[in-house]
C-alpha cells in the first residue's frame, strides 16, 4: 500500500542565477532536471512569534491577531541519491567551481580558495511533489554529501539555504540528457606524499576500501539582518570550511602496514586520492588533505571480511596551500 509522503520531491530542475534576489528562468527548453530519484523535502523555515507576552488578561495568553511572522527562511535538502555525473558539478559550481576543457568530458573543479572566500552563485528550483510545484530561489548549498560501497552507484544529496519558496505553474525541461553514473566498485582509494592531483603522480593504490562516506560543510549561511524583509538580505561565507571523511578499510595485513591506518596514527597527517572513472571517460576525483581523528578496529563484518573504520578531518596543508578539491567529469559543458 502505498504511504502518503513516501517520496516527497519526485522531480526537481535547477537552474543558476545572475545574482542574488534575481530568479532564474525555468521551463521547457530551460534549467537542467538533477538526479534519476529526487527525494528530498521543503521546510518552509517560518519562525513565528505567538505574542505570549502581550497577554491582555485574558485566560487564554495568545491572542488572535497578535501574532507575528518574524523571519523566513527556507531549507531545501536533497537525500543522497544516486549521482548524475550531469548534474553534480552544479552543486560545486555554486561554491565556486570552475570548468575546463572543449569537448566532452568537460572537467569541472572545486578548489576551495584558501585565504580568500569564493563567489557563490545561487540557483533557483522548481521542485514538484507529483501534484504541487513550488519555485525556490537563492538557493546555495551549506551542506554537500557523498558515498558509495560496492552494492551501489555513487551517491550524493545537498542541503540548500534560500531566500523564498512560493508555489508555481512554471513547466519543467523536456530535455532528458544522458545522465552518467558512476558503480561504486569503480573508485579507488590512493594515498600520497602530498597533496595529490587527478593524474596521481606519485600516489599509491590501496585495495582494501570497502566503502567512503564524505560530507562536506560549504561555510555558506544566509545572513539576516534588519532591512525591511523578513528573508535573508543576502548570503556569504559566515563559517570555516570543515569536512568529515569515514572509510572502511578491511582489517589485514596492508591496513597496517606502513601506518597506514594503525591505531597508534591518531592525529596524523594523510594525503588521500579517491577516484573513479566510467567506460565513458566521466569521473570524480576526491583529493584531499586530512588528519585522523579515530580508528574504530575490528569495528564489524562485511562480505565476511572484519572491517576498520577511520574518520579523518579535512586538515590545511601549508604546503601546498590546500585543503580540498573536487573534479567532476561531465558531459556538461556550462551551468544552465
Amino acid at each position: 500500500m502505498a504511504t502518503y509522503g513516501a517520496k516527497a520531491l519526485t522531480r526537481i530542475a535547477a537552474a543558476s542565477q545572475t545574482g542574488f534576489g534575481t530568479a532564474a528562468s525555468i521551463g521547457t527548453a530551460t534549467g537542467e532536471i538533477l538526479f534519476a530519484d529526487a527525494v528530498g523535502t521543503i521546510d518552509l523555515g517560518v519562525t513565528v512569534d505567538l505574542g505570549e507576552d502581550t497577554s491582555v488578561g485574558k485566560r487564554t495568553p495568545i491572542q488572535a491577531g497578535r501574532v507575528s511572522i518574524t523571519g523566513k527562511n527556507p531549507v531545501i535538502t536533497l537525500a543522497e541519491s544516486a549521482a548524475s555525473l550531469r548534474t553534480l558539478p552544479l552543486f560545486f559550481d555554486a561554491i565556486g567551481a570552475t570548468t575546463a576543457g572543449t569537448a566532452a568530458p568537460y572537467s569541472w573543479t572545486w578548489s576551495p580558495n584558501q585565504s580568500d572566500v569564493d563567489t557563490p552563485i545561487f540557483y533557483s528550483m522548481l521542485v514538484t511533489d507529483g501534484v504541487q510545484k513550488y519555485r525556490v530561489t537563492d538557493a546555495i548549498p551549506t551542506e554537500i554529501t557523498l558515498s558509495a560501497d560496492a552494492s551501489g552507484l555513487l551517491q550524493a544529496g545537498a542541503t540548500f539555504g534560500a531566500t523564498s519558496v512560493a508555489t508555481s505553474s512554471l513547466s519543467f525541461p523536456t530535455a532528458i540528457p544522458v545522465q552518467p553514473m558512476l558503480a561504486g566498485r569503480l573508485l579507488k582509494l590512493a594515498s600520497d606524499t602530498n597533496f595529490p592531483d587527478k593524474a596521481g603522480s606519485g600516489a599509491t593504490d590501496y585495495d582494501h576500501l570497502l566503502s567512503f562516506s564524505l560530507s562536506i560543510t560549504t561555510g555558506m549561511a544566509m545572513v539576516n539582518a534588519l532591512d525591511a524583509t523578513l528573508s535573508a538580505a543576502t548570503a556569504a561565507f559566515t563559517q570555516a570550511l570543515d569536512a568529515t571523511l569515514t572509510i572502511t578499510v578491511a582489517s589485514n595485513s596492508d591496513a597496517i602496514a606502513n601506518g597506514a591506518w594503525g591505531i597508534t596514527e591518531q592525529a596524523e597527517q594523510r594525503f588521500l586520492r579517491i577516484y573513479g572513472t566510467t567506460t565513458d571517460n566521466y569521473g570524480v576525483w576526491i583529493l584531499g588533505s586530512w588528519v585522523i581523528e579515530s580508528v574504530v578496529p575490528l569495528s564489524a563484518e562485511q562480505d565476511g571480511l572484519i572491517v576498520n573504520e577511520v574518520t579523518l578531518r579535512l586538515a590545511y596543508d601549508a604546503t601546498s596551500g590546500k585543503s580540498l578539491e573536487v573534479i567532476v567529469d561531465s558531459p556538461l559543458d556550462v551551468a544552465p
